[in-house]
């Protein structure tokens, strides 16, 4: 079963990812974010968090 979750976890990540991606992007209007993608947005952004810690355990793309 870790695997279907493995693989929907990564899926949302890749979905929500390239959602805020397409939103700050586009130049042309302002993004229009839900309050709970600002409340993800403030939570990656807080400097009480350490992201760097985080990102030297990453682990490699795992085939799906």
């Amino acid at each position: 079963m870790r695997g279907v979750r493995h693989a929907l976890r990564n899926f949302t990540a890749q979905a929500v990812m390239e959602h805020l991606r397409s939103q700050v992007e586009d130049a042309e209007r302002p993004p229009e974010l839900t309050e709970n993608e600002l409340r993800l947005v403030r939570f990656i952004r807080d400097d009480s968090f350490d992201w760097d810690a985080v990102a030297s355990h990453e682990r490699p793309p795992s085939p799906v």
